[in-house]
């Protein structure tokens, strides 16, 4: 439990807690067991007025309203140290309100996770189990489902014999029980390498030594700084200790959002908090220093799956001139309206030459999520970064509603984003079935497809179509990825790593993550991202980015969400 709570406070330094708040600080931890009643994960919550137990401090944080936080760790060495973070107390209410539909915290049983670390289930005294986001009861035919996604995960991983000893490395060294010397040791593969070079690009930007820079990271660890010694009579971690501690040792600060404008990038090497390094990534607005997150995403990403919301809709436009059955097939490519509210779907679009129409095929998150990322390099690059923003199509961008200050009006860049998406999902003629159908040029292009009603686009299909796009338009940018479904290599966490630190990091730029939503095959969400924290552990790396606010509507929402986890499906891409 002390290591849940050290890593806790770990994840906030430098962000949510300053150096000097350290001491007032207080936690409580709550054991998680996974579906057959072995630890899973830890659930902290941290803040000034988390003190007693789980439930009590869950209510404190909660009536605080802010200042508080909460991070899901790896109860065993089986799984990452730190896996998903609430910065703030939205995960905490909707648990509250499911344990108090129950009668109360006394009537919780267990809380129980399954392959989703950011999903957790209340059972009850009965054994029944109840979602701890919705509150609504779980299905025998969905616990089934759950467990054996659940379950097919858990064999995997004791398969993974590689996977097995990096992470018993890590913990071994996060808990004390390794030498200091093997717990310094460098992972030589390729994919470490290269992120070691962009690290060492983005500390020469900053106007460090990259080398002076690492040689205090080795530093020996002084007596009286490790994770015992922060280690209160009760088993967990005294905040006043660790305060000491960091006093004691000195904190290695990078640089911080006030000495270097636009980055915030800071990493505190502090006796036991020296093992490995832990960067605060966001992208940052040159002129305000600031993320503007609720203009990038979530105000034209609102929700992006309901039709309460504006967001990205398109509806095929016929101009003048077409046939009287709206339809001409010498007439491409086509303009769009946000006028669709069946989000995402072209219904009725796809003629044949025949005059046969075929039924609508979703957009889905892959096409979106390229085509918002399209519209920050095009509408808000310069901004970021002072570079150039990109004219993809060429010629002079349209007047467009919202005015050209980006602050100034809630739709922005939605009429943005309508604007180029209508192009990039232009209509491309295809055979079919022995006819012609036609279909948006970006869909084809990423060989998207439907899924129980929604788009589904591969992560190879979404890397390959993209970049398939970027060529198309003689672009000098490409797309690189790192992603994977059901198993993550060794290689594609340091990859995920070295492109977030790149994009966000040395670039100011956005990135794309792939992340799961459920525990379905086919579950699975593209979305961009502004934020990220990054670990790395000497002989594995860690990646975790923000979800934007309104991203689908469900208890991943302005989280930070661990995508290199072997847990469930992760990914990575950015432009470069």
């Amino acid at each position: 439990m002390v290591a849940a709570q050290a890593l806790t406070l770990r994840f906030g330094l430098g962000s949510e807690v300053s150096l000097q708040e350290v001491g007032d600080q207080d936690a409580a931890s709550l054991l998680v067991e996974d579906v057959d009643g072995y630890p899973l994960v830890y659930l902290t919550v941290l803040g000034p007025e988390a003190k007693g137990g789980f439930w009590e401090a869950a209510r404190a944080a909660v009536g605080a309203g802010e200042g508080h936080y909460l991070v899901t760790t790896g109860a065993s060495t089986l799984y990452s140290p730190t896996l998903f973070a609430d910065t703030g107390t939205d995960t905490l209410e909707h648990l509250l309100v499911a344990a108090d539909a129950l009668g109360g915290p006394d009537a919780v049983a267990r809380v129980v996770g399954f392959a989703d670390p950011g999903r957790y289930y209340l059972v009850d005294r009965e054994g029944r189990f109840f979602d701890g986001y919705t509150g609504e009861a779980v299905s025998a035919e969905k616990l089934a489902e759950l467990s054996e996604s659940f379950h097919g995960t858990v064999e995997r991983l004791a398969e993974d014999e590689d996977y097995r000893a990096e992470m018993a490395h890590v913990w071994a060294c996060l808990l004390g029980e390794a030498g200091e010397e093997e717990c310094q040791a460098e992972d030589a593969s390729a994919e470490a390498l290269e992120a070691r070079e962009a690290e060492a690009e983005l500390l020469s930007q900053l106007g460090y030594d990259p080398v002076s820079v690492q040689g205090m990271e080795v530093r020996p660890l002084e007596a009286g700084m490790g994770l015992a010694d922060m280690t209160g009579a009760d088993g967990e971690l005294d905040f006043g200790k660790a305060e000491r501690v960091i006093a004691q040792g000195g904190a290695g600060n990078y640089a911080n959002h006030e000495e270097v404008s636009p980055q915030w990038r800071k990493r505190y090497c502090v006796g036991w908090f020296c093992y490995g390094e832990y960067w605060v990534l966001e992208a940052r607005d040159k002129d305000t220093n600031k993320v503007r997150k609720d203009v990038e995403w979530h105000t034209v990403g609102h929700n992006w799956q309901s039709r309460g919301y504006y967001g990205y809709r398109w509806k095929d436009y016929y101009s003048p001139g077409h046939s009287t059955a709206g339809y001409r097939n010498d007439q491409f490519p086509r303009r769009f309206n946000d006028s669709d509210y069946g989000n995402f779907t072209y219904r009725g679009a796809f003629p044949t030459n025949s005059g046969t129409v075929y039924g609508g095929l979703p957009t889905g998150c892959g096409p979106a999520a390229f085509i918002r990322l399209a519209t920050w390099f095009q509408f808000e690059r310069h901004q970021y970064t002072g570079r150039g923003n990109v004219n993809w199509y060429g010629g002079s961008v349209p007047s467009l509603p919202g005015g050209s200050t980006p602050n100034n009006n809630y739709y922005y860049l939605k009429y943005k984003n309508s604007w180029l998406g209508g192009r990039m999902l232009s209509f491309h003629k295809q055979a079919y079935g022995g006819k012609y159908i036609y279909i948006p040029d970006l869909i084809s292009k990423m060989g998207t497809g439907e899924a129980n009603g929604e788009g589904l686009t591969w992560p190879r299909g979404f890397y390959n179509g993209a970049n398939a796009w970027l060529n198309a338009r003689g672009s000098s940018l490409d797309l690189a990825g790192a992603w994977y479904i059901g198993a993550v290599w060794h290689n594609s966490r340091w990859t995920m790593y070295s492109l977030a630190m790149n994009s966000i990091g040395v670039r100011n730029e956005p990135g794309i993550a792939l992340y799961a939503t459920d525990t379905g095959f086919n579950e699975h969400h593209y979305t961009p991202t502004l934020e990220a924290r990054l670990y790395n552990w000497r002989v594995t790396a860690e990646v975790l980015v923000r979800i934007p606010w309104g991203e689908t509507g469900g208890p991943h929402d302005g989280k930070f969400k661990n995508i290199t986890s072997y847990l469930e499906a992760g990914g990575y891409y950015a432009l470069q």
